[in-house]
């Protein structure tokens, strides 16, 4: 898309009459409306009067030999004539019996007037049986009742349209394309389940599969609950087919087998486990958003992308076309308009995550509304998701719906959304690496573990042997223990002085750290702060009462610490104990934002 001039657009002017319209279009009271012309006679098609004598030949016409009366002028009927409405002569009361008459085209008159079946029955005015002197006529529905009934209809007709489009969605998904023989972990009915959500660009004239966006949804249908976070594709991880250092979103261009070297990748660097695989083209993001009549966002300021082809230079809240929605969550080169000109976003590739998490969440409400608003649109999306999506053959389509309908009221703005904190690459600055640390609680989310929990990978452990030569290779033993568990170990070694009861040292702030550890130690420990320590080390001697190392962690709230004790020797051993609690998770779903903010309005403002 060619970048078009800036400048400042005239207010919009007030709809009225187009310049090639008549004043007097749509007629007017001295017009012929209708556009007829005039002096015609009678319009084609009008019947002819018939001669004198002829029957009518219409449903219980005239009696023969009655002539057809001028146009305009009704003759009065003479005694005992039909009423030419296929009913006969008016009772005593008014009321019409019901006899054809003779010459029409009606069955001639039974015996006795009964009903076919009933010859003997007579008739009586109003159709009544004669045991009600106020006629037979049916009553009248009053108003509820009438209600009742169209109310009652439409949702018949409302649960067929439902049945037929939950029929066509079964039918359509069936068809989805289906990526075979994925090494997924699986997940009992009901529990948590994550999803790896790819979005690839098969522009033309590229050979090539590209991936810029890589999320992880995670859907807990017991607490329903979705959280999302997104991948930098800049992100610097171990590749796990290479074992080298490399781009994640390079773990995913293979000519095959791409799907499961992206989802190894990210179990290997990063400890989560992917339950179900779902790939995207970008062509259905640019589709659904038309289809669902473009996506309002906020836009504070001029901004555009000339490498993805976003051009808005409106401000305020505007609706983004497919076009331009395509072009809005593609955009790494983001440039917003100031006084000095424009200017350019340094997050680069963070900053167009945290816009596009906006914009899934803004399409998201509009997709949702819109299908349960008019389900009749339903038929739509499902065929762009069909012809546009492909999914692991572990997620059966049942399952699919199962997921669907228990989601179907789910409000958008309950969404979270979750940016990984990163730091600066040091070899190259245009690339990135995960700040662990930070990062922890966050893909704790994903884990299903507490938020303050911390991975034994992140963990550096010294073990010292604090029983004063009563049990010489005690450090040795358990650095090997503790090792298989998946911390990183340094060289044991042995403590100044004898230790009656095991101690973990932590760094200040980082008791989580220490509890981790603690965890996995049989015997009560007492954890202790020490300044000295680097972030992200404890020190762990273990004195006489130390017992076993177990694999899996107890539960946090199982753990018990020993009482603080004056253990000579060191420094540190005087710092007073610190309570073993978890680190409080986030206080807001979504991380601070990176760079310029596009999408959300103002407090006070709606789209």
């Amino acid at each position: 898309m060619a970048e078009p001039p800036y400048q400042r657009r005239p207010a919009s002017s007030s709809p009225g009459r187009q310049p090639w319209e008549s004043p007097s279009r749509g007629g007017s009271a001295g017009g012929r409306g209708n556009g007829a012309p005039r002096g015609r006679g009678a319009p084609s098609g009008a019947r002819r009067a018939r001669p004198t004598g002829g029957g009518s030949g219409g449903d219980y016409g005239a009696a023969p030999g009655a002539g057809r009366p001028a146009r305009g002028a009704r003759p009065p009927r003479p005694a005992g004539a039909g009423r030419g409405d296929g009913y006969g002569p008016r009772g005593a009361e008014g009321t019409a019996l019901r006899e054809p008459a003779p010459g029409g085209r009606g069955r001639p008159p039974r015996p006795g007037g009964g009903r076919s079946g009933d010859p003997g029955r007579p008739r009586y005015p109003n159709g009544g049986d004669g045991g009600d002197p106020s006629g037979g006529r049916k009553p009248r529905r009053s108003g509820p009742q009438r209600l009742l009934l169209t109310v009652g209809g439409l949702l018949i007709v409302f649960c067929l349209t439902a049945a037929a489009l939950a029929g066509y969605a079964l039918v359509k998904l069936e068809s989805i394309d289906r990526v075979n023989d994925l090494d997924t972990a699986s997940a009992a009915p009901g529990e948590p389940e994550n999803f790896l959500v790819v979005a690839v660009d098969t522009r033309e004239g590229q050979s090539s599969v590209n991936t810029d966006t890589m999320m992880v949804v995670r859907v807990d249908p017991a607490s329903d609950r979705v959280a999302l976070t997104s991948f930098p594709r800049d992100l610097m991880v171990t590749i796990a087919d290479t074992n080298e250092i490399g781009m994640l979103n390079s773990a995913y261009n293979r000519p095959e087998g791409g799907e499961q070297n992206l989802i190894n990748t990210l179990r290997q660097n990063f400890d989560i486990e992917i339950n179900h695989f779902v790939e995207v083209n970008f062509d259905s993001f640019r589709e659904v958003v038309d289809a669902v009549g473009g996506i309002p966002i906020y836009i504070p300021y001029a901004i555009r992308d000339r490498q993805s082809g976003l051009y808005q230079y409106d401000v305020g809240c505007r609706v983004l076309d497919g076009e331009q929605g395509l072009a809005f969550a593609r955009a790494r080169h983001f440039e917003i308009l100031t006084a000095d000109g424009w200017e350019t976003d340094g997050s680069a590739d963070l900053g167009r995550v945290q816009r596009q998490q906006i914009f899934i969440q803004l399409a998201l409400t509009k997709a949702l509304g819109q299908v349960k608003s008019s389900p009749w649109k339903l038929p739509d999306l499902v065929n762009i998701g069909v012809a546009n999506v492909r999914l692991d053959a572990n997620l059966p389509v049942g399952d699919l719906l199962d997921l669907a309908r228990h989601f179907e009221d789910f409000d958008a703005d309950s969404l979270e959304a979750y940016a990984l904190p990163v730091k600066e690459y040091p070899p190259d600055p245009n690339r990135v690496l995960l700040d662990e640390a930070a990062a922890e609680q966050y893909l704790n989310v994903f884990r299903g573990l507490a938020q303050g929990e911390v991975r034994p990978g992140l963990i550096d452990v010294s073990v010292l042997n604090g029983t004063d030569g009563q049990n010489p290779t005690l450090a040795g033993d358990v650095s090997g223990a503790l090792k298989q568990i998946g911390f990183n170990l340094e060289a044991p070694e042995d403590a100044d002085e004898l230790y009656d009861h095991s101690v973990i040292f932590h760094a200040p702030g980082e008791v989580a750290y220490a509890q981790r550890l603690a965890r996995h130690i049989t015997a009560p420990v007492e954890l202790r702060e020490d300044p000295d320590l680097e972030p992200a080390h404890v020190r762990l001697v273990a004195g006489t009462d130390f017992t076993t190392v177990h694999e899996d962690p107890a539960p946090v709230e199982s753990v018990t610490t020993a009482a603080p004790a004056d253990a000579p020797g060191t420094t540190a051993a005087t710092t007073g104990a610190t309570t073993a609690t978890t680190v409080p998770p986030p206080t807001t779903s979504t991380t601070e934002p990176t760079g310029f903010q596009v999408g959300i309005p103002p407090e006070g403002e709606t789209c």
